[in-house]
């Protein structure tokens, strides 16, 4: 006996039918021309139909969310183009990807500038989007040609221009050569180097990760907006650099949490000219009147090479003695490793210059810096203006005067096992406490009634890396942390990562802990020798 027609299913299956109809391609490609060329072999487009609004949309042959754009070969643009501007947006769960096929290039002689947020620039335009991720793959590259201070242009120029672009992701690129700046080079302050980017950012919830960029001038450049939040930078590789990360506005805006860890940032000598034009950070955050930022937090990161004789510091939280105060709230930074290298100048700001932190907390925790020398006036840790500051189990040697601290409110125990190693060659000038130089690490002590279990000596008895060696005195010279390594401060259980370089190792929950960013004996500086070995003859 048949049953009759179930209305309800023929509208259930027309409805279903009409969603298919309905949803983005899955993949797309393009290639310079068309053509089918590496992995874009069906049916490919060329950057002109991406860049048609008319092509974007929710069409089964349109790009919309969940859709992988992938392009393949060499795309080389006219100066001062952009070849690639996103036309829609992804969803929570469905971004919209552009992935680069192994061996992509996208290149031009300068890309545009940034509109600075009213007009698309760089070779990949996401302004104002959201749900968007740029992915390299293996080995893609976006670079300038010919942009640079001995070549043929010297534009204001970027990668990637992301202003008010939310939930968007850059990884796995090769950002290069975007202002090519040779060390003291006639005419150096010619260029605006705030102009010469590898990424243009803000918005929420922006990741970085997994990057090579060299040779830009503020690399990463987040002007925040109001409210903006949730920024991850990790697993980073940035040199040849003025500026490896900005994180600054200019109007009374507020920003929360942002992470910048486990990334190399180093080498940014080849900015020095005449005069010093140009200073140079690792990290430089900045604000104005009436804005705020608060919970940023360093860690894992490793800071090196030849700095110049311009830099300003690996860290630049500019304070109240600006013009530019960041008006930092509460900021944390521990694990990091910071080696001055060869050709570094004299630095009287301080590498870790931490000049704001105008409530909440500010947490500086086993962190290891290797100075230039014992007999300039270079400061290592520079502190000034913190309502709540904890200073522990830091390590610092070879630096003329490795610590200062001045109108910072703390209580005694939270600065304290600290170890400073070769110190105060540079007549007396040393361990500054309130503008005051103490001149030796006895002095010191009570002068701010702090470090009572903290040690000086000059034998640290340290690798090249910062790690001990055997014997050394940073060994078990640490307060236990464990009780606080806990939620955002988690991966303090566990030793530096040396910016990607190496495996962390787990800290001791019970028992002293070592200074320092490194736990002796877990794999830091030269391995050691093969034990046990027997000659066989053959």
């Amino acid at each position: 006996m048949k049953r009759p027609p179930n209305p309800f299913l023929a509208i259930i299956f027309v409805l279903a039918f009409s969603a298919l109809g309905f949803s983005s391609a899955t993949n797309v490609y393009i290639t310079p021309d068309g053509s089918s060329q590496g992995a874009c072999t069906s049916s490919p487009q060329n950057p002109a139909w991406f860049n048609s609004a008319s092509n974007w949309g929710s069409g089964a042959s349109q790009i919309g969310p969940g859709t992988t754009v992938t392009i393949c070969g060499t795309f080389t643009g006219v100066a001062g183009s952009t070849e690639f501007t996103f036309q829609g947006n992804g969803t929570s769960g469905s971004p919209i990807t552009l992935l680069f096929d192994s061996g992509a290039v996208v290149q031009a002689p300068y890309f545009a500038p940034s509109g600075g947020g009213t007009q698309c620039g760089g070779a990949i335009c996401i302004l104002n989007r959201s749900y968007v991720t740029i992915d390299g793959g293996t080995s893609g590259i976006i670079q300038n040609t010919a942009n640079g201070q001995t070549l043929t242009y010297q534009k204001s120029s970027e990668a990637i221009e992301g202003f008010s672009c939310s939930s968007c992701t850059v990884r796995n690129l090769n950002i290069v050569n975007m202002y090519i700046h040779p060390t003291n080079n006639g005419g150096g302050g010619s260029i605006d180097q705030t102009q010469v980017r590898a990424i243009s950012m803000s918005g929420s919830n922006w990741t970085v990760n997994n990057n090579t960029i060299h040779d830009c001038g503020w690399c990463l450049f987040q002007a925040y907006g109001n409210n903006d939040t949730n920024t991850q930078i990790y697993n980073n590789n940035i040199y040849n650099m003025d500026h490896g990360w900005m994180l600054a506005t200019g109007s009374s805006n507020s920003f929360t949490n942002a992470f910048f860890h486990d990334n190399q940032v180093h080498d940014t000598g080849n900015w020095d000219a005449s005069g010093c034009p140009f200073h140079h950070d690792g990290i430089h955050t900045f604000g104005t009147n009436g804005s705020k930022m608060s919970g940023v937090y360093i860690y894992n990161n490793y800071f090196y090479g030849s700095w110049g004789s311009c830099q300003t510091g690996f860290i630049f939280i500019e304070g109240g003695g600006s013009s530019t105060p960041s008006h930092m709230q509460s900021f944390a930074v521990w694990n990091n490793v910071g080696i001055v290298g060869a050709g570094s100048g004299l630095d009287t700001n301080g590498w870790f210059g931490l000049f704001s932190g105008e409530s909440g907390t500010q947490q500086v925790f086993n962190n290891t810096i290797l100075g230039p020398n014992n007999s300039d006036n270079s400061l290592c840790y520079s502190m000034y203006g913190l309502s709540n500051l904890s200073f522990q189990n830091n390590v610092v040697t070879n630096c003329g005067d490795p610590v200062e601290i001045n109108s910072s409110t703390f209580l005694a125990a939270n600065v304290d096992h600290n170890f400073y190693g070769t110190s105060c060659g540079n007549g007396n000038n040393c361990f500054v406490w309130n503008n005051n130089f103490k001149g030796s690490f006895p002095n010191w002590k009570p002068a701010c009634l702090c470090d009572s279990h903290g040690l000086q000596s000059n034998s640290a008895l340290l690798n090249s890396d910062g790690s001990p060696q055997t014997g050394s005195p940073v060994i078990g010279a640490g307060m236990n942390l464990t009780s606080i390594a806990t939620g955002i401060l988690a991966s303090l259980k566990d030793d530096t990562s040396q910016g990607d370089k190496r495996t962390p190792a787990a800290r001791p929950p019970s028992g002293n802990w070592d200074a320092g960013a490194f736990l002796f004996g877990s794999g830091g500086g030269a391995p050691n020798p093969p034990t046990g070995l027997a000659a066989v003859v053959h």
